[in-house]
Formats: structure tokens, C-alpha cells, sequence
């Protein structure tokens, strides 16, 4: 060995330019390799350590201020959080907007059922708003009916009007919005035609009127029902076959029907008070029925309603028939097929015109037919004003009705019973009361003095009948007995007045 020091030499050893000379420098170069090694292990451990311990330091640091400033936050950095989520939404909204714009600039790209239900929105306004301005001129519907219903109807069309107009909506919900607004657009179409149609129904078939009630939703009245014994329009003149005088009161919810015979004595005031049989009138006009009929009660007749056989059958088809009592089995001349059964009937409109013309079949004849007119009357009322029929049977009646009836009452009269019966419904208490006297034979205005057969009358009841009617006028109270005679109830007031 040339040095005695080893260690002397390894530290003056050239580690930049090793030189190998022999074992003893090809084992300090392996030494200094492993040196080198452990070198770098040990600097990425420490860096290790030392990026762990940062990420440690840093962890803590933040949890602390978190611990620490969380809720003492710079009110001007809150200010510029909201503001910068402000800015954010803004910018989405606009970006939304744009691609609206987009979407509607590119029509052409979206397909031919997402067009459609956009054009469709037009038409439905249209018939919506027709709708509501028909059903408000016919005014026939209670306040706080018309108010719900234009409430619900308002909010149903926002929704389906959205629906159809926007293009980003799913198309199950689109088809559904489709069919609803096509429903309701045959509906308010057809609810504006009989609206409409109404309207010139009541104007057509209406004649001026002097006698009217002020309020006739308020007010008694009395009406002449006449029925003429003939087919066909209401033009043609024939004899009065029926003959009734109706004492309304909508306060007490009273009917009064008063019925005279048709071969009843009466005077013809028209004609200066000639004597007549009261069927006669009919040849001449409505005017001189009821004139006679206001001589003979001594009451004053504000409305009439004249009708014929064909008025009838067709307005008691259209609610579907109606149900009627009979005191006897029979069959009728005019039906001899069809029987009639002691009790409940029901009856379409040729059967109930049948039964009510018969009196060949009863021993007391025409005051028997009066009874049994009566009835279908009654029938007729109580089914024609029930707000069931009247919602579902409207149309029907409406136009089976037109040119087969005329009447004083005005459309707006018409139309203030209807709102009424709609909005209260009232439990109409119905009364039959009909006049009676005499068989005989005398000469009349109509024949010439030829001599006919005449039912003469009877004052005890023709005063009867002018004390009742006065009586639900009045606002009485009446009432009938076990045998359906009606009579006036005696109140506290009237018997301490007697």
C-alpha cells in the first residue's frame, strides 16, 4: 500500500473523474454508488415528510379559520358572494333566453305536432272567450255560479294554453293538453250556439206585454195557460181545449192551478160581455180568453202561455217523459193499444196528451179530464224544473220548443225564473184547484143563439177559487185535506184579528 491511511485517500478521492486502477478503487466506486443511493432515499423521505407535514399544517390552519372567521365574514365579501351568484343566474337567464330565441327562430326544425299545438292555442282563446261573452249575455247563471265557473276556467286555460305553446314540453303532456283544449273547444262552441240560441228562442216565441210584474223573481203573478185543440205551429187558431189560470208566488214558493171547464159559462168582454162557452175564445184570440177569464175570477192576469198538441209531445219528449198518477185503469179513445193503470205511469208525450184528453171514459167526464190535466201539468212542472233537467235536457227543450209555444213573458223574465230556480232551488209547493157548476143548454155568442150544451156556474165556486187565488197572491198559506180540497190555514194573526 502506497498510503498507510486509507480513509485519507477516500477522502481525497475524485468522485467527478473516477479513474479504476485496481480492486481497492473499484471498491470505494461501489461505496460511493450506495452512498449516493442512500442519499437520495433519504431527500424524497424528507420531502415526503415535509410535504405531509404542509398538507397537516395547512388542514389545521383552515379548520381554524373556519372555527375562527367563519361567522364574522366582511360584510362587503358577503355582498360580493351575492353578487357574484347574482351574476351567475343572470347569466344562465340570459343564456336561457337565448336559446328560447333560438329555438323559436328555428320553427323549421321542430316538428309538424309541436306546430300544431302551438296554432291550436289561437282557436282556443277564441272559442273560450266567445263562450264567456255568450253565457254572460244570456245571464242566465247565479252570481256566485258564473264567478266559480270563470275562475275555474281561466286557470284550466293558463295551463293548457302553456302547455301548448312551449316547445320544451314532454310530449305525453303536450298530446293530453291537445285533447283537453279540442274537448273544450266543442263545448264552448256548442254552449255558445244554445246560449245564442236560447236568446232567440224566448225573443221569437215573446209578444209585448203591458200586464208584467215589476220583479217577477220577487213578485206573485198569475198566468192563462190555454191549449188549443190542434197540430202544427202555434199560428193556428182552434178552440181552447184547456184552460188554467197558474197563481204563482216565488217568496212563498207556492203554485195555484186553477182549472175551468172548457164548456164553463163565461162573458166575452171583448164582444161587450156576450155569453159564451169558454172554449169559444179560442177562434178569437188569447186576449179575449183571458179577459173573460179576469171577469169570471175577478183577478188581474199578468202573463199567458198559449200552446197546442204539438207544444206537448214535444216539450215532454225533451225531459224524458214524465210520471203521472191515475185514478182509474182505462184505455184511452185516442190510444185504444195502451193502457192505463190505476197509479203510477210513465208516460212520453203522446200518451200523456191521450190521457189527458180523455173523458168518455168516466162517469163525471170533463171534470174527470180536468183532474187528470191537472196531473200531467203538475207532472210537467215538476220534472221541467228541477235543476237535474233543466242542465241536462236544456238544449233538447230549447230547440223542440221553437215556433210550437207563444207567451208574454219576456226573455229577460224567462231567464230571471231560470237564474232563480238555479240559485235556490226552491221546493215549489203545487195546489190543484178547479171550478165547478151545472149542466145545461142556452144559446151562445159563437153558434148564434143556436142552443149548445153549457156547464152554468157555480158562484159558491167560482168564489171559492177567487179567495184562494187571492190568498197566494197574498202570501197565505194554503194547504189541501184528505180529499184535495184546498183550503186557506188560519194564522195566530187572523185569529186574533176575528
Amino acid at each position: 500500500m502506497k498510503m498507510d491511511n486509507w480513509e485519507d485517500d477516500l477522502l481525497n478521492f475524485d468522485y467527478s473523474n473516477p479513474t479504476p486502477q485496481d480492486n481497492g478503487s473499484r471498491n470505494v466506486e461501489d461505496a460511493i454508488k450506495r452512498e449516493e443511493e442512500r442519499s437520495r432515499q433519504l431527500r424524497e423521505e424528507y420531502e415526503r415528510i415535509r410535504e405531509a407535514s404542509r398538507a397537516e399544517k395547512q388542514q389545521q390552519a383552515y379548520q381554524q379559520f373556519r372555527e375562527t372567521y367563519q361567522d364574522k365574514t366582511p360584510v362587503s365579501e358577503v355582498n360580493v358572494s351575492r353578487s357574484a351568484k347574482a351574476a351567475t343566474r343572470a347569466a344562465r337567464g340570459a343564456a336561457a333566453a337565448k336559446a328560447g330565441k333560438a329555438a323559436a327562430r328555428g320553427v323549421k326544425n321542430v316538428s309538424g305536432f309541436y306546430k300544431f299545438t302551438r296554432f291550436l292555442s289561437i282557436p282556443y282563446v277564441i272559442a273560450l272567450a266567445a263562450f264567456i261573452a255568450s253565457m254572460t249575455i244570456i245571464n242566465v247563471l247565479p252570481f256566485f255560479w258564473w264567478i266559480v265557473l270563470i275562475v275555474v276556467l281561466c286557470l284550466l286555460s293558463a295551463i293548457i294554453v302553456a302547455q301548448l305553446r312551449k316547445f320544451n314540453i314532454k310530449k305525453w303532456a303536450k298530446v293530453l293538453a291537445t285533447c283537453m283544449s279540442l274537448i273544450l273547444i266543442f263545448v264552448y262552441g256548442m254552449g255558445s250556439v244554445y246560449a245564442l240560441g236560447t236568446l232567440s228562442l224566448l225573443d221569437n216565441n215573446s209578444t209585448k206585454n203591458e200586464n208584467k210584474v215589476a220583479a217577477i223573481s220577487k213578485e206573485p203573478f198569475n198566468v192563462c195557460m190555454t191549449g188549443l185543440d190542434v197540430y202544427g205551429v202555434i199560428d193556428e187558431q182552434g178552440r181552447s181545449d184547456v184552460n188554467m189560470v197558474v197563481t204563482v208566488n216565488p217568496q212563498t214558493a207556492t203554485i195555484l192551478m186553477t182549472s175551468i171547464p172548457r164548456d164553463y159559462e163565461i162573458r166575452i168582454p171583448d164582444f161587450d160581455y156576450a155569453t159564451d162557452k169558454l172554449t169559444h175564445t179560442g177562434f178569437y184570440s188569447v186576449d179575449a180568453t183571458m179577459h173573460a177569464e179576469e171577469d169570471l175570477l175577478q183577478t188581474k192576469i199578468n202573463y199567458y202561455v198559449k200552446v197546442n198538441f204539438s207544444t206537448v209531445k214535444a216539450f215532454i219528449y225533451s225531459i224524458g217523459g214524465i210520471d203521472v198518477y191515475s185514478d182509474y185503469e182505462f184505455n184511452p179513445v185516442k190510444r185504444p193499444d195502451w193502457t192505463v193503470k190505476k197509479g203510477w205511469n210513465h208516460m212520453d208525450g203522446k200518451q200523456a196528451l191521450a190521457f189527458a184528453r180523455e173523458r168518455k171514459a168516466f162517469e163525471d167526464g170533463d171534470r174527470q179530464r180536468i183532474r187528470n190535466q191537472q196531473a200531467v201539468f203538475e207532472a210537467m212542472i215538476k220534472k221541467g224544473t228541477s235543476s237535474r233537467t233543466m242542465i241536462l235536457n236544456y238544449n233538447r227543450i230549447v230547440s223542440n220548443l221553437d215556433k210550437n209555444f207563444e207567451m208574454s213573458f219576456s226573455s229577460k223574465e224567462i231567464r230571471s225564473l231560470m237564474k232563480l230556480q238555479l240559485a235556490k232551488n226552491p221546493k215549489w209547493k203545487i195546489f190543484k184547484n178547479a171550478i165547478t157548476g151545472g149542466d145545461g143548454r142556452m144559446g151562445t155568442y159563437s153558434t148564434g143563439g143556436t142552443e149548445v150544451y153549457v156547464m152554468t156556474q157555480n158562484p159558491e165556486s167560482i168564489a171559492n177559487a177567487q179567495m184562494l187565488i187571492q190568498a197566494v197572491l197574498d202570501g197565505k198559506t194554503i194547504d189541501k185535506d184528505e180529499n184535495d180540497n184546498v183550503y186557506v190555514v188560519e194564522t195566530e194573526a187572523t185569529d186574533d184579528a176575528a
